[in-house]
């Protein structure tokens, strides 16, 4: 019988939506021009950098990422209805949420993307709360908040990503951290941050033991 509740902050983008595809367009329309679409190969290698390694791949500067967040939010929102879910995970978070775990949402998207796709597939009904607009690289400081603000205890709590910035904001927020495979970095990438746990499939997240 499941008797210890677990509270399970999720990332957004490449964890529960499979919004890769979306992202490359908006990528090559902003940054790299239509004419000089992104390659698999590039693709490749992007996926096996941790962000700042790829960002400066890309020939992106920091300072830069504001602004070309916001020329492509408006593209990026009009290819929500167009994102799916991954395989097998919408029953696995309804078997969360009907077995007594809290979950939660804190990501770099806007709200509005976020509730839209939540929505479209029957998600929105399973988290307790949603925190967006997190920067890129300070996503700790909204872990940390969220914490805080349903006194969660960090025991009992796992952030969950696909990406290495995720492993590296949870170390910071004092939580450890499941990494999926499924989503943009590669698992060997993932392996080099040492997260607690690194899982291949939606269901391995039921068998998350803290």
């Amino acid at each position: 019988m499941y008797t210890k509740m677990v509270n399970y902050i999720f990332d957004f983008d490449g964890t529960i939506a499979d919004s890769l595809p979306a992202f490359i367009t908006v990528f090559n329309k902003v940054v790299r021009g239509d004419d000089n679409a992104l390659t698999d190969e590039e693709l490749l290698k992007f996926r096996s950098m941790t962000s700042r390694q790829a960002l400066r791949m890309a020939g992106i500067r920091w300072w830069q990422i504001p602004k070309l967040l916001i020329s492509g939010m408006g593209d990026f929102h009009d290819l929500v209805p167009t994102m799916q879910t991954f395989k097998g995970l919408p029953a696995v978070i309804k078997k969360m949420y009907e077995r007594g775990d809290r979950l939660y949402i804190v990501t770099s998207n806007t709200h509005e993307n976020v509730g839209k796709f939540l929505e479209l597939h029957g998600l929105n009904m399973y988290f307790s709360d949603i925190s967006t607009g997190a920067s890129l690289f300070r996503k700790s400081g909204y872990i940390s908040r969220l914490i805080r603000k349903h006194n969660l205890k960090r025991k009992h709590t796992v952030y969950i990503g696909d990406e290495t910035r995720d492993v590296q904001a949870a170390r910071l927020a004092r939580l450890k951290t499941v990494s999926v495979t499924w989503g943009f970095n590669t698992e060997e990438i993932l392996r080099k941050q040492r997260p607690a746990y690194i899982i291949n499939k939606p269901l391995e997240l039921l068998d998350i033991v803290l």
